[in-house]
């Protein structure tokens, strides 16, 4: 599996979220303006990270913390130095001093965390995933800090963290119960809904052609947590009908009637909305001209609909429109669809960018 793209298109939260949820192993690289950055994984869990903005040694950080003096420090570097065969840093202290691996592991993955989470300001850049066995410690960049934790820390809480500092702009406003209370909630979201339908079409992904394509993938997918959906080519302010699934009840040509639509975006509508924001919706859809014209051919709608983007090379390549009608009750949480469509976009571009 290789993954690479921009960070406009694909940030680091949806990255972790698929990484996390497909349970690869390899690195990813990220750069931006302001600096480059390294995250290994093993099995979907973070154990190594890197950046070029953090420079703390791990001798510096247990210094610190008080886990050790500096003059062990200055002592277990000439060691280090003088072994015959490379030996990690931080072995060499606890075999040396007796420093307990639980200590130095507690202050790594601190260190690990505060670096995965300044990521989540890079709105700008590139990254790259390899699939990969995770490396030695022969790189200080790969890893200055000298230490890979036996345990990674979660993805997943990566990610609600992530977006809460986002959203707050600091970390001193966090509550841990609160985090592993939503933690709790997105774990019981993603096994109720199709962790491992996720994990399948994640697979089919790397090789679209098989499943007849990224566009028939997504409805594929959307098949299996919505009644009915129509998928849409964005074509400036115009919205084409490509593709579609569940309206065999309209008639009997539901297809070629999707493929005639042609919906004009009005600026206050929640298309638009959808368009300028790249991000999924659930909601009631508005009055605009195009959304009467959408409640019609469908004979009308529930109360609550999907709507979500496909973004591929920045822009809005696709958009999604799915429903339970003739149901009401409301849609499940689409938290593992949204990832697929992330990754879908990146898996267009690549497809395209081929064909040059």
């Amino acid at each position: 599996m290789a993954l690479e793209g921009c960070l406009e298109d694909l940030g680091i939260r949806d990255i972790l979220q698929i990484l996390s949820l497909s349970k690869k192993s390899g690195t990813l690289t990220l750069k931006c303006a302001a600096g480059e950055g390294v995250v290994c994984f093993l099995d979907g869990q973070v154990i190594r990270a890197s950046s070029s903005l953090f420079t703390e040694t791990l001798g510096g950080l247990l210094c610190e913390n008080q886990i050790v003096t500096e003059k062990q420090v200055s002592d277990a570097l000439i060691w280090q130095k003088n072994l015959d065969s490379y030996q990690p840093f931080g072995q060499i202290l606890i075999n040396k001093y007796q420093i307990p691996a639980a200590e130095i592991e507690k202050i790594i993955a601190a260190q690990i965390e505060k670096i995965v989470l300044s990521f989540f300001f890079w709105t700008e850049g590139y990254f790259s995933f390899q699939l990969e066995a995770v490396k030695s410690f022969d790189s200080t960049f790969l890893n200055p800090l000298d230490f890979m934790l036996e345990h990674g820390l979660s993805s997943q809480r990566l990610v609600i963290k992530g977006k809460k500092i986002s959203e707050s702009g600091s970390e001193n406003e966090l509550d841990e119960g609160t985090i592993e209370h939503e933690l709790s909630v997105l774990k019981g979201q993603q096994s109720q809904y199709g962790l491992d339908l996720l994990r399948g079409m994640l697979a089919e992904l790397e090789y679209p052609e098989l499943g007849g394509g990224i566009i028939l993938l997504i409805l594929r997918y959307a098949s299996e947590i919505m009644s009915r959906a129509i998928i849409f080519d964005v074509r400036g302010g115009q919205l084409v009908g490509l593709g579609q699934f569940g309206l065999n009840d309209l008639n009997a040509v539901a297809d070629e009637g999707v493929r005639k639509m042609r919906l004009q975006v009005e600026s206050e509508s929640l298309f638009a909305q959808v368009l300028r924001d790249k991000v999924a919706v659930r909601s009631t859809l508005k009055n605009s001209a195009a959304e009467e014209q959408l409640r019609k051919f469908l004979n009308g709608v529930p109360e609550e609909i999907f709507l979500a983007p496909l973004v591929s090379d920045g822009e809005v390549a696709a958009l999604l429109y799915g429903d339970n009608f003739p149901a009401n009750h409301l849609l499940p949480a689409a938290n593992a669809f949204e990832v697929f469509l992330s990754q879908a976009g990146v898996a267009m571009e690549q497809a395209l960018q081929g064909t040059d």
